[in-house]
């Protein structure tokens, strides 16, 4: 099946695994999920969601230039983890967005995404109770279709 458009409902479990482990689900929903233009992504294999990302219009200014959308929680399944899948999805999350994006990624994260066409932007920060953080950021281009 591969890349789709889903619901929350649908990213929920997986950002509750992977990114909130022992916390509440409650934990799960960011402020943003329920806005009409918001939308959900999955990478389903099957009947199992393997990966997830939420996007956003959450516009930020990086380097001088205004970059519309936000990714937000994105996951993957840790038992499929190192099978190429994060970055099938992360690709064909590129595909449709076809604009540039940014994201606050985990440290643990930070060269999955730069792998992947995320540039990491400034010094680390702290999310209270998960972790360190840059702000990182995917640039379209002319050339990135």
């Amino acid at each position: 099946m591969g890349f789709k458009q889903v619901t929350l409902q649908d990213v929920i479990p997986l950002r509750h695994v992977v990114l909130r482990p022992g916390k509440d689900v409650e934990t799960c929903y960011f402020e943003g999920d329920e806005v009409p233009t918001t939308r959900h992504f999955a990478w389903v294999e099957g009947d199992r969601v393997l990966s997830v990302a939420t996007v956003m219009l959450s516009p930020k200014q990086i380097e001088g230039v205004k970059i519309p959308l936000q990714l937000r929680g994105m996951a993957t399944d840790p038992h499929v983890s190192g099978q190429g899948i994060g970055s099938r999805f992360l690709q064909a999350l590129h595909d449709e967005l076809r604009s540039s994006w940014w994201c606050n990624a985990r440290e643990v994260a930070v060269r999955f995404y730069e792998r992947n066409g995320l540039t990491r932007i400034g010094e680390p920060f702290d999310i209270p109770g998960i972790g360190p953080h840059y702000v990182m950021v995917y640039k379209k281009t002319a050339g990135s279709e």
